[in-house]
């Protein structure tokens, strides 16, 4: 869940992309969106499950990882104002959008802003662990102003975050501002959009995840004319931890059911 304060070894950067696997000759490009307090390499892992034809690129927002120093955002505007011309400047082939938790969010306005700017949507859209905004959950705390011990017990609870990281206090301490101002995300977030999506959308999460349900899961069905389907794995809020190569499969699936890759 936190951000790796350590230098990455970044294979490719583009703006706030970084790239994992791949290269300019892929078929296919798959954006991720980190969860929060996440960096781009939470995604390194997934790359090595996936074919040549598809280039992973992940985002890498303001205040982590090698960009540890830069001023963070609060505002869900803010983060589409700042990534939106870099994944411009990679949509000249076939597009998939991947977002897990507060990324599922940043993942579906994104595509909201390319319809708008470009008038052109991804070929598919997979939003995971986390709910349609218009099923808001039914109690809203105000995590990211809590006292410290009641914050580190929250990010304690949803599992994800390796004790040895929730028990270094001075560790916490220098990462809690990332996960502060990524909480102030989505506690002002706010739905306002009535455009409806024509891509291919793919829902998924864990079974044991106590953050959705079937019911705010399915609702974001209704956000698109295109087809939509809701995919559930063993697993917590972080099921992607635990099984990177199953997801990756998967990913490789529904990529090629919707941008047509499947001679590949």
């Amino acid at each position: 869940m936190l951000a790796v304060l350590k230098k990455q070894r970044i294979s490719g950067r583009q703006g706030c992309l970084r790239r994992y696997a791949g290269g300019p000759q892929a078929k296919v490009r798959l954006v991720c969106f980190p969860w929060c307090g996440g960096g781009a390499s939470v995604y390194r892992r997934f790359a090595s499950g996936l074919p040549e034809h598809i280039e992973l690129l992940a985002v890498q927002l303001p205040g982590r990882e090698d960009r540890f120093g830069e001023d963070r955002l609060l505002r869900m505007e803010q983060i589409i104002e700042h990534v939106i011309d870099d994944v411009i400047s990679v949509f000249d082939r076939p597009l998939v959008l991947f977002g897990h938790s507060m990324g599922a969010l940043v993942a579906y306005e994104l595509t909201l802003a390319l319809k708008a700017r470009t008038g052109r949507e991804p070929d598919l859209l997979i939003l995971s662990g986390h709910g349609a905004p218009c099923k808001p959950a039914p109690v809203l705390n105000c995590w990211h102003s809590a006292g410290e011990e009641e914050f580190i017990a929250n990010i304690r609870d949803l599992g994800g975050t390796p004790p040895e990281i929730l028990e270094d206090r001075q560790m916490m301490r220098a990462l809690l501002p990332v996960l502060r101002s990524d909480y102030e995300v989505l506690e002002t977030y706010k739905h306002q959009s009535t455009t409806s999506l024509s891509c291919d959308l793919v829902i998924c999460a864990g079974n044991e995840d106590r953050e959705v349900s079937p019911e705010t899961m399915g609702w974001w069905q209704q956000y698109t004319t295109g087809s939509s389907r809701v995919q559930w794995f063993e697993g917590n809020h972080f099921y992607l931890h635990s099984q990177p190569r199953i997801l990756a499969q998967s990913l490789q699936e529904w990529i090629a059911d919707s941008c047509g890759t499947n001679g590949y």
